[in-house]
């Protein structure tokens, strides 16, 4: 699948999610909301997958380096990380979500310390 198709389904996922979950509340299905809450935990999943997939590609397109190294591992990274905490969210799981928090804020420090040595020329 393409960094653009990814992106795609997830706005679609994410926008179906939020009619779900709209539903459900109307309705008062708590498994309807849910479902909608997890639909669009994924098409934001899909949507960063697609990000990262952009910046593979825009990565492989230049010079392999230190550099671009660090920012794709940064944007896999957030992209899990963002996931993670969704996850977490949905569930329950105060752990799972903290895990996510920690490997976004990795994933960031990653794609600073690309632009960093980028910037210093290594």
């Amino acid at each position: 699948m393409t960094s653009t198709s990814d992106k795609i389904k997830g706005y679609a996922n994410e926008a179906a999610g939020n009619i779900k979950q709209g539903v459900g509340r109307v309705v008062g299905s708590e498994k309807l909301e849910a479902e909608g809450k997890i639909q669009e935990i994924k098409g934001e999943g899909q949507q960063a997958m697609g990000e990262a997939k952009e910046a593979v590609s825009d990565a492989s397109d230049a010079v392999t380096s230190s550099s671009t190294t660090d920012k794709v591992k940064g944007y896999a990274n957030e992209a899990v990380g963002k996931v993670k905490q969704g996850i977490g969210r949905v569930t329950g799981s105060t752990d799972l979500e903290a895990d996510g928090i920690a490997q976004e804020v990795k994933g960031e420090a990653q794609k600073l310390s690309g632009d960093v040595k980028r910037t210093i020329g290594r």
